[in-house]
């Protein structure tokens, strides 16, 4: 089973103002840690600009890679958005995700469909599937 990952309420607060402002378009970023805590939010512009997928620039991924390894974290993995879906990885997501950055790389995907009940969940990615996982808020 794999280990539970530690966020901050100000990210998980971070993550859903990120989805909401760039609504209806998805949003993304990556997760610094150290510990199995979360220590760092990167917002990432979403270059596909659309509504139903996303990708990180590789020059602003390893540009925010070389940040994390300058505060001493690690990659702990990737969050986007979904607009008008559940959060679950999509089709897509699985196949773009699964080839690089599988387990022990996490997957928050937030919904935004219901703008007043935001859903958070946090995924491992495999190729052929996503299974959910745990994940706990710091008090």
């Amino acid at each position: 089973m794999a280990a539970v990952i530690s966020l901050r309420p100000a990210d998980l607060d971070a993550m859903i103002a990120h989805a909401l402002e760039e609504a209806p378009n998805e949003c993304c970023g990556m997760l610094g840690a150290q510990d199995g805590k979360v220590t760092a939010l990167h917002r990432a512009l979403n270059a596909e600009a659309s509504p139903y997928r996303f990708s990180i620039d590789y020059r602003e991924q390893r540009r925010i890679e070389e940040a994390l390894d300058a505060a001493g974290d690690s990659l702990a993995g990737f969050y986007h958005s979904h607009t008008g879906s559940p959060a679950r990885p999509s089709p897509t997501d699985i196949r773009m995700m699964s080839t690089f950055f599988g387990p022990p790389y996490v997957h928050i995907v937030v919904g935004v469909a219901d703008r007043d009940h935001p859903d958070v969940r946090l995924f491992h990615i495999e190729e052929g599937g996503a299974t959910e996982q745990e994940y706990t808020i710091e008090a």
